[in-house]
């Protein structure tokens, strides 16, 4: 009864039911709590539901128009069947071929106005959040958007690899190695779906769901479905490969292959809608230019891989580049032709380096170059191949032919070597990438706790 907005019922039934408290009458109360609720159906306040394996005119479930609470009208015994006026969200017109104009018109209002509900909450996921190019904040994302139309099930994310995980969720997780070989997890083949009927056969992070706060975490059976990580242009090879398992559980009775088949159905919505994010977010972090990276990219990504390599003590390392001697480049040969030569080392900086590293545009012809798991030996190999590279676009100009060549200044730094901390890396690097500008450009320096810091040229260099 508490839940029900039985304000919008009339002062005539408000009345009743209070007479039939007043009394204590359970049956009267039933009764007018029936009327209430059938008003609030003719009304349009109240909006059936159905849940996959139910009827749609045997369903039990409304929800409070323009709200997200879910009500079970099962303690209320058998009601009537929806009125014209109040049909189930996602069919229009159950008996259409009875209903007046006029009722059609009062139909497609309501079930517009569910569905602009539920366009609504949908602009409530993330859209080019600064750090959502990570997928433990995509992920979450997506969970706090379900849950709201969900709140008969819970949603977790077992994730196989580590991630970094947003501070703010509490339902993505992952597993020890150990854990993954032990148990139903160990003998599932992958992209195969699992029944579980009792608690106890849940991970222990979705066990121990809720206990902080005394409360237990609703169970009546679960699923596991594989969640599938959508594609990606620049590595097609991920292309149907399964990230983890995401586990919906029930809070009341369902049947195996209808749970299973809702399960699936969520994890494809959850693919799909990581995939529309991944592309908003690539479009926003992308240089329009050079198709490398931007700096807003930079500035947050660089904070993660840094944390990241905190975490499993892995070493990363920073690169900041500069075209030498550009502003000739643009003075000499045109703008447009300066633009070229942008597009060209970016291309080139991408070709000589991992699909894992980041190349950044954080500036006019300023680059940065993020190269995690990249000790300082292996930075060095690095950027011996860099500094050797051959930077060359062949241009028109004045209707000739050239073939233009540029070469980079570079400065290094290593984690944890060189500093823990972002901004210290970052400021270390760039006085690396001016001291080669000051010793004559077309090198990388490498910054070393001693102050000895260590020079390399270009095997051809004359300096």
């Amino acid at each position: 009864m508490e839940d029900l907005p039985i304000d919008a019922a009339g002062p005539r039934l408000r009345h009743t039911i209070r007479r039939a408290l007043a009394a204590g009458n359970s049956d009267r109360l039933l009764a007018a709590t029936r009327q209430i609720v059938s008003e609030l159906f003719r009304q349009g306040v109240l909006l059936r539901v159905a849940v996959e394996g139910q009827s749609r005119l045997d369903s039990s479930y409304c929800i409070i128009k323009g709200t997200d609470r879910l009500i079970n009208l099962n303690p209320l015994g058998e009601l009537p069947a929806p009125k014209a006026s109040s049909p189930l969200p996602g069919n229009p017109f159950p008996a259409g071929e009875n209903l007046s104009p006029v009722s059609q018109n009062k139909t497609s209002l309501t079930d517009f106005a569910g569905m602009l509900g539920a366009m609504e909450h949908a602009q409530d996921l993330e859209i080019g959040f600064p750090q959502s190019g990570e997928t433990g904040v995509i992920l979450s994302s997506i969970l706090r958007l379900l849950a709201k139309f969900t709140p008969q099930f819970d949603l977790f994310v077992l994730l196989f690899e580590d991630e970094i995980l947003p501070d703010d969720q509490n339902r993505i997780f992952t597993v020890s190695s150990s854990d993954l070989a032990s148990g139903w997890l160990a003998v599932r083949q992958s992209t195969h779906a699992a029944w579980i009927p009792t608690p106890d056969e849940l991970p222990e992070f979705i066990q121990k769901f809720g206990t902080e706060d005394s409360s237990e975490l609703p169970f009546s059976s679960a699923v596991a479905v594989p969640l599938i990580k959508p594609s990606d242009e620049n590595s097609p090879s991920d292309a149907g490969h399964e990230l983890g398992l995401l586990f919906l559980v029930a809070h009341e009775e369902w049947d195996r292959t209808p749970l299973l088949r809702l399960a699936k159905r969520l994890s494809r919505f959850v693919t799909r809608r990581w995939q529309h994010q991944h592309e908003v977010n690539q479009r926003i972090h992308t240089d329009s230019l050079t198709k490398v990276y931007n700096r807003a990219f930079f500035d947050n990504q660089f904070t993660l891989e840094l944390e990241r390599a905190r975490r499993s003590n892995q070493p990363l390392s920073l690169v900041i580049c500069d075209i030498d001697h550009f502003k000739s480049v643009n003075d000499r040969f045109l703008h447009h032709n300066g633009d070229r030569v942008l597009k060209m080392v970016a291309r080139r900086l991408r070709d000589e380096l991992r699909r894992i590293d980041h190349v950044c545009r954080i500036g006019g012809e300023e680059f940065a170059l993020i190269l995690p798991d990249t000790p300082l030996e292996a930075a060095r190999e690095v950027m011996d191949r860099l500094v050797n590279a051959s930077f060359s676009q062949e241009i028109l100009h004045q209707g000739e032919l050239i073939d233009l060549a540029v070469t980079f200044s570079f400065g290094a730094v290593t984690f944890p070597d060189a500093g823990a901390d972002a901004f210290e890396l970052y400021r270390k690097a760039d006085a690396m990438l001016f001291l080669s500008k000051d010793l004559g450009r077309n090198q990388c320096h490498f910054w070393s706790s001693e102050g000895d810091h260590s020079q390399l040229l270009p095997e051809k260099s004359t300096n």
